[in-house]
């Protein structure tokens, strides 16, 4: 009888704490109130809300995720070498600005550009200005979509205004896949064409924790180019790149390596 009693006691003190264990992990499931409701830079969402860091580059074709209100990214092609066109590229950076939920606003500038056929340093720019507006959350089979209107600056007499409007859009597929999409158009003035439509398709595959590759193909108006190369984040805020484009008409390059990184704060 001491024997059954013992057991059914182990039992049950098993059982409480099973019970104990499971409501601490409900406590712990439930959703951090910080994380709902609207955001902005002076009220910005929590560290403890943000979850991987999610770019536009290495990629040709851009993501319609937007950064977390009331935070700063800056996404660096740190060196990129057009081979067949002899140039260096030096940070050529993307400055990104969460304002509020759902929007952010994105400063583009190319710092440095060395001609080794000509041995000398290009002029800086242009200067691009955008901002991201999510209008579509993503939702089973329906995507994530955002618009972008986009302006260029020039800043030499050999750049060109531009100007137009953009939409990106993107799945998570089956398979640790995305795809992402765009489509828009761009107006301007020579050497550029009057107008140019800009289509790009990237498809991103998950190969372990955060580290991922992907392959893509770009084009505005007749610059047509195919990208491939890795991105890992190798902190949830810190994320390195490395791979090459390849042109194939237009003023592509025929070939530009090139390594970035992304930081988030």
């Amino acid at each position: 009888m001491y024997c059954f009693r013992s057991v059914v006691s182990r039992a049950l003190a098993v059982s409480i704490l099973a019970s104990f264990i499971r409501g601490a992990a409900a406590d712990d499931a439930q959703p951090d109130a910080r994380c709902n409701g609207v955001h902005s830079l002076s009220s910005p969402l929590a560290d403890a809300c943000l979850g991987v860091i999610d770019t536009d580059r290495p990629h040709q074709t851009d993501t319609p995720h937007v950064i977390p209100a009331g935070h700063v990214q800056v996404e660096s092609a740190v060196v990129a070498a057009q081979i067949g066109r002899g140039r260096l590229v030096l940070f050529d950076d993307n400055y990104k600005f969460g304002l509020v939920t759902g929007i952010d606003l994105q400063l583009a500038f190319k710092h440095a550009e060395y001609s080794t056929e000509e041995r000398r340093v290009l002029p800086p720019g242009p200067f691009q200005v955008r901002a991201k507006f999510n209008v579509v959350h993503e939702n089973g089979y329906v995507p994530a979509v955002t618009l972008v209107p986009w302006v260029f600056l020039p800043l030499d007499r050999s750049q060109s205004f531009r100007g137009g409007a953009v939409a990106f859009w993107a799945w998570e597929l089956p398979a640790h896949l995305e795809l992402e999409m765009n489509a828009g158009v761009l107006f301007g003035a020579k050497p550029k064409p009057p107008a140019a439509i800009v289509l790009a398709s990237a498809i991103t595959y998950t190969v372990v924790g955060d580290f991922r590759i992907f392959a893509d193909a770009y084009a505005t108006g007749w610059d047509v180019a195919l990208g491939t190369g890795a991105l890992w984040a190798f902190t949830p805020s810190m994320q390195v790149d490395l791979g090459t484009y390849v042109g194939l008409s237009g003023d592509e390059p025929a070939l530009t390596p090139f390594v970035g990184y992304s930081i988030l704060r």
